[in-house]
């Protein structure tokens, strides 16, 4: 029986708060996916999917030294893809993950963000969630958040040691090379 977390968010863009969330959780599984929305479950705006699966690959070179396997899964791409006129909740990923592998324990691994109970309460069956599943909720160890970093990126002259301190590397150099987030 394997134990696999799954960590879902935007991703837009990663972050080192994203990394830090991997740190913490990575000793305790053997596989973390890595799951992109489709849509965000909050209705914010976010740039393709194609494009974050871009910053999610680059994101991934920068994570090699994370101690457990890393997969991206497009499993929330595949429910939209069969109901487009619904959303793809977290308990609907967790479940279907469940039924496809049934002797896998999945956990659901939550940022410090998702986990304030403003937030928490409002996922689709959340009180099933707590019943159903495992949950890892990360530390507030580094205080990042996509908003302030796409804000940063918008200005027409980003603070590049600030950008530096909230994204890895490569994630920095494709969201530069690409002008990602510039409105300009």
């Amino acid at each position: 029986m394997g134990c696999t977390g799954v960590f879902g968010s935007a991703f837009n863009p990663p972050t080192r708060g994203h990394l830090d969330v991997l740190v913490q959780a990575a000793p305790f599984f053997d596989k973390i996916f890595i799951l992109p929305s489709v849509a965000h479950a909050f209705y914010k705006e976010v740039l393709t999917l194609e494009k974050r699966l871009a910053l999610l690959d680059a994101f991934l070179i920068d994570a090699a030294d994370v101690p457990c396997e890393l997969e991206i899964s497009l499993i929330e791409k595949e429910l939209w893809d069969a109901a487009p006129e619904q959303p793809v909740y977290t308990w609907t990923v967790l479940n279907t993950l469940s039924e496809r592998e049934p002797d896998t324990e999945f956990t659901f691994i939550r940022g410090p963000d998702n986990a304030a109970p403003e937030t928490w309460q409002r996922f689709y069956r959340y009180q099933d969630i707590e019943q159903r599943w495992p949950i890892f909720t990360a530390k507030e160890s580094v205080n990042i958040r996509s908003t302030p970093v796409r804000n940063a990126l918008n200005r027409p002259q980003p603070d590049m040691q600030q950008l530096q301190k909230w994204l890895t590397p490569s994630v920095m150099t494709l969201i530069l090379d690409q002008r990602l987030y510039c409105s300009t």
